[in-house]
C-alpha cells in the first residue's frame, strides 16, 4: 500500500472521527472554548452548527475526552425518535434501570429527575449531547427543554449540547420553541478552513502518522482548496485518493495534476476544478456587464440625440424655424398696412398678394397663435414668405417720411440664424398701424418680452453655473459625505421640468437626493448637486461610490 511507500504508519486521511487527528486551528479552538464556557457552573443548552463534514462530531469527541472525571455524559447519534423514545435512550445511556414493557413518558421523566437529584448529591455533572440535531422533532425538544427545568438555585441539573447542520438554527427560531432559544447559553458555528488552514490541516494529519515532510506541494494544496472549499471530510476523501494516485504514478510528490484527476475520480465532476472562464459566476457577470454596456449606449445615444445637438446648430435651427413660421403669420395678421422698402410695392405684386402688408424688421421668434387670416390663399402667403427671404422688411409708421426709411439700415432674414456667440439682445418696439387693433399689438410685444426672457434664462444659467466645480475637485469632507449615487436617466428639459432617475427612484430639481444632498439644477448634459451648503457638479449617467 502506498502508506509504505510514503513512510506513513497509517492512513492519516481516514474520514473517520478520530480525535487524535483533530486539526485545533484557530476556528476549532474557538469553538471548543465556546462548548467548554457553555459548560460551565450554570449549565443549559449549548448549540454547535456547521456545514457538513467541517468537524463537529470530532469536535464534539474531544470535548468529552477532556471532560472533567465528575461528569456523566450521554452521547445519542439517532435523533429521529419520538419523545418517549428519546427519553428512553436517554436512560440506557445514563444507565437507569427501568421497566422495558409498559413505561409511560412520566414514569421515564421521573426516572431521569431522579438520577439528576442523585448524581448532584454525589457532585456530579449530567451532560447530554445529541449530534445531527437539526433533525429533532419540535415536540422532542420542548420534551427536552422540560428536562432542564430542574435546577438549583444555582445550576441546571442537566447541560445539553445540541450539534447539528445550519438547519437546526432555523429550527430553533420558530415561536413554540423560543422559551429553549432563551435558554442556549453558548453558540457557535463551524466555518470551513481558508487557504493557510489547509496547508496546515494536511501537515497536521501527516504528522500524526509519521510523516513529516512535504508530500503536497503548493499547486496541490490550492487544488484541494479550490475543489473541497475547505471542508475537511472532502479534503480527506481527496487526500486519500491524491496519495494512490501518486503512489500508481510512482511520485513521490502529490502535484496540481494528480489533485485534480483524483478529483474526478473521488468527488465526481461536481467538484472538479474548472477554468475560471467556465466558472458561472463569471458567465453571469459577463452577461450582466454586457447588457449593462448594451443600456448605457442605448441612453447615451437617446440622450445625445435629444439633448447633446450643438446649442449654435440648435438655435441656429430654432431661429430659422420661428422665421419661417412667423413671417407667415405676421404677413396674415392684416392687409391695410404697408409694406415698405426699396422693391417692396414689385415683391409684393410680383407674388400677387396686396402690397399693403407690415412686418417686422427681425422676425418676432415666438407663435403668434388664433389670429384669422385675411389673406384670401395660402399660395399667396408662401409665394410671398419666399421673396421676403431675399429682402428687408420692417413695421413702419405710415407718417414717417420714404427717404429717411430708404436710408436705415435693413438686416437681411437669413441672417438671422447666427452661431449663439453672435446673438445680441436687442429691444423691439411694435408700432402701430392704421386699422391694427391694441390687442394685436399688446400680443406682439408680449411675444417679444417672453423671447428676451427665455434668451436671458438661458445665458444665465450658462452664467451662473461656470464655476460650479465638479465633484472631483471638491474637498474630501464633500467627498466623504456624498452617499453612493447611480445616475441611470437623465432627462433636461429647458421650461425646468426636466427629472433624473438616481439610484433607483425619479428626482426633480429640488428634491432631496440623500440626506443632506439637494439636487439643484438638471443641465443638458451634468447635474447642479449641493451638500452642506457647498454646490458641485456631475456628468450625467454617472456613478459614485
Amino acid at each position: 500500500m502506498y502508506t509504505s511507500y510514503f513512510g506513513l504508519e497509517e492512513k492519516p486521511f481516514s474520514i473517520a472521527p478520530n480525535p487524535d487527528y483533530l486539526f485545533m486551528g484557530e476556528r476549532h479552538r474557538e469553538a471548543l472554548n465556546h462548548l467548554t464556557y457553555g459548560l460551565g457552573d450554570t449549565g443549559g443548552f449549548v448549540l454547535l452548527t456547521g456545514e457538513v463534514g467541517t468537524g463537529k462530531t470530532t469536535l464534539s469527541r474531544r470535548l468529552m475526552e477532556n471532560l472533567p472525571e465528575n461528569t456523566q455524559a450521554a452521547f445519542i447519534l439517532n435523533p429521529t425518535l419520538s419523545s418517549q423514545e428519546l427519553l428512553a435512550t436517554l436512560c440506557d445511556e445514563l444507565k437507569i434501570r427501568y421497566r422495558k414493557t409498559g413505561a409511560t413518558l412520566k414514569t421515564l421523566t421521573d426516572k431521569i429527575q431522579q438520577k439528576l437529584l442523585k448524581n448532584h448529591s454525589d457532585d456530579i455533572n449530567t451532560l447530554l449531547i445529541i449530534d445531527e440535531a437539526q433533525h429533532l422533532q419540535p415536540e422532542v425538544l420542548e420534551q427536552l427543554r422540560l428536562l432542564t427545568n430542574l435546577e438549583t438555585n444555582t445550576k441546571k441539573l442537566l447541560q445539553v449540547i445540541l450539534i447539528g447542520q445550519p438547519e437546526l438554527q432555523q429550527l430553533l427560531q420558530r415561536r413554540d420553541l423560543r422559551q429553549l432559544a432563551q435558554r442556549i447559553t453558548a453558540r457557535y458555528h463551524l466555518l470551513p478552513l481558508n487557504k493557510q488552514e489547509v496547508e496546515q490541516y494536511l501537515k497536521h494529519r501527516l504528522s500524526v502518522a509519521k510523516c513529516f515532510r512535504n508530500i503536497f506541494d503548493k499547486s496541490a494544496v490550492s487544488a484541494i482548496h479550490k475543489t473541497c472549499k475547505g471542508i475537511p471530510r472532502l479534503m480527506n476523501l481527496l487526500a486519500e485518493r491524491s496519495l494512490m494516485n501518486a503512489y500508481n504514478s510512482n511520485n513521490a510528490v502529490v502535484n496540481r495534476k494528480i489533485v485534480l484527476q483524483a478529483a474526478h475520480d473521488a468527488l465526481g465532476d461536481e467538484f472538479e476544478v474548472k477554468p475560471w472562464w467556465q466558472n458561472s459566476f463569471v458567465k453571469v457577470g459577463g452577461l450582466v456587464s454586457a447588457l449593462g454596456i448594451v443600456l448605457v449606449i442605448g441612453i447615451w445615444w437617446g440622450t445625445y440625440h435629444l439633448h447633446g445637438i450643438q446649442p449654435e446648430r440648435s438655435l441656429a435651427s430654432a431661429v430659422e424655424s420661428n422665421v419661417e413660421s412667423n413671417a407667415t403669420q405676421t404677413l396674415s395678421i392684416n392687409n391695410n398696412a404697408t409694406l415698405v422698402n426699396t422693391n417692396t410695392n414689385e415683391i409684393a405684386q410680383n407674388a400677387g398678394a396686396d402690397p399693403k402688408i407690415v412686418v417686422q424688421e427681425k422676425v418676432i421668434p415666438e407663435t403668434v397663435a388664433n389670429r384669422n387670416d385675411d389673406i384670401d390663399s395660402k399660395n399667396e402667403v408662401a409665394a410671398l414668405n419666399n421673396k421676403l427671404a431675399e429682402t428687408n422688411v420692417e413695421f413702419i409708421d405710415k407718417e414717417k417720411p420714404l427717404a429717411e426709411l430708404q436710408t436705415t439700415q435693413q438686416t437681411p432674414v437669413q441672417n438671422l440664424a447666427p452661431k449663439v456667440k453672435k446673438v445680441t439682445p436687442n429691444n423691439y418696439v411694435v408700432e402701430a398701424e392704421e386699422g391694427v387693433s391694441d390687442a394685436l399689438l399688446a400680443s406682439f410685444q408680449s411675444a417679444i418680452e417672453e423671447t428676451k426672457q427665455s434668451d436671458n434664462t438661458v445665458e444665465k444659467v450658462k452664467v451662473d453655473n461656470s464655476d460650479v466645480l465638479p465633484l472631483t475637485q471638491m474637498p474630501t469632507w464633500v467627498q466623504d459625505g456624498v452617499p453612493s449615487l447611480a445616475f441611470e436617466m437623465h432627462i433636461y428639459a429647458s421650461d425646468g421640468q426636466g427629472w433624473i432617475r438616481v439610484n433607483g427612484r425619479d428626482r426633480y430639481e429640488g428634491d432631496y437626493i440623500g440626506r443632506e444632498l439637494l439636487l439643484n439644477e438638471i443641465l443638458p448634459q451634468k447635474v447642479v448637486l449641493s451638500f452642506r451648503g457647498e454646490k458641485f457638479t456631475m456628468d450625467a449617467l454617472t456613478s459614485w461610490n
